[in-house]
């Protein structure tokens, strides 16, 4: 109490200590007593106290906070947002199928078309990924399927089901395992990216730039790909990881909330795969005709319903 009458001789609210004790390093347990007493005085502080208790580790604190911060919400966006954070705090324990459309919109055959994915694997000690039904056959850290030939106008679909389990999970404080000057760096290398107007989406591109900077600083980066879970369904995502360390690194979700951009695996978010291997995309399909028509596609359905749905 003696501090807290400082502070507030100084006029300075807890909303004012939260910020400037928080920092991605790591969470003071008084940055979250006084945000909590900030979202006392102040309704709309409920919501940063949630965050700040879902990046300090404390997911079913934050769950709680954000499932009662639903019942009082006046906004449609206001209210999505807090069904993606509560969802991303709560396990993850579902079936999803991995759809993958070949068409040919020729009026030709095509021949000799051949399907490569990255191959799912599961992320320890917080996420388990069982394949159950696979359409293709793995070769080294991919999956592949040749199809002889798709008619015209016609299409093939190719399946991948897995039974994925993933407990939400955070590695504050990562200056154990990461220099002061390397976070430093990373951080202000991606406050200074910007974010480029491309389709299907900056992420990928985000993250080749990071890889190459941090390259150029013997900071050794992968990218990694997996599935955003939001509450109109799955997208696809992508981010860095710092190889041996395996903290993510994601340049997109940081320019928006830099407390969950880095070392932070929240349950909304779902790595699948090495994007290394495939050189940056979940689906490639090669042919030696350049004159097909071809035309691929990824779509994912949950089997199971997704826990806090």
């Amino acid at each position: 109490m003696i501090l807290l009458y400082l502070l507030l001789g100084y006029s300075l609210s807890p909303a004012d200590s939260v910020n400037s004790l928080i920092t991605i390093r790591t969470i003071p347990a008084v940055a979250l007593h006084y945000a909590q007493m900030a979202a006392a005085e102040d309704g709309a502080w409920v919501l940063e106290y949630g965050r700040i208790l879902e990046a300090a580790g404390e997911f079913t604190n934050a769950s709680r906070v954000y499932g009662l911060a639903v019942g009082n919400s006046t906004s449609d966006e206001t209210t999505k947002w807090l069904l993606n954070r509560r969802t991303g705090t709560l396990p993850l324990d579902t079936t999803l199928t991995i759809t993958t459309t070949i068409s040919n919109r020729s009026e030709k055959f095509a021949w000799g078309i051949q399907v490569i994915i990255p191959l799912p694997v599961s992320h320890p000690p917080y996420q388990s990924i069982t394949i159950t039904q696979n359409d293709f056959r793995q070769t080294g850290g991919m999956l592949s399927a040749y199809i002889p030939f798709i008619p015209p106008d016609k299409e093939i679909k190719l399946s991948l089901t897995l039974d994925i389990y993933q407990e939400p999970f955070t590695m504050r404080p990562i200056t154990q395992a990461l220099a002061n000057s390397t976070l430093n760096w990373l951080t202000e290398a991606i406050r200074n990216m910007p974010i480029p107007d491309i389709l299907p989406g900056p992420c990928v591109p985000m993250s080749k730039e990071l890889q190459r900077l941090a390259a150029e600083q013997n900071i050794p980066l992968r990218i990694e790909g997996g599935l955003v879970l939001d509450t109109e369904g799955f997208i696809f995502h992508a981010w860095n990881v710092i190889d041996s360390l395996e903290i993510r690194i994601d340049p997109l979700l940081f320019k928006e909330d830099s407390l969950l951009g880095i070392a932070h695996n929240p349950s909304d978010v779902i790595p699948l795969w090495n994007l290394e291997t495939t050189d940056g995309y979940e689906l490639n399909i090669l042919y030696n005709n350049p004159n097909y028509n071809l035309n691929a596609s990824m779509e994912v359905k949950a089997l199971l319903p997704i826990q806090g749905e």
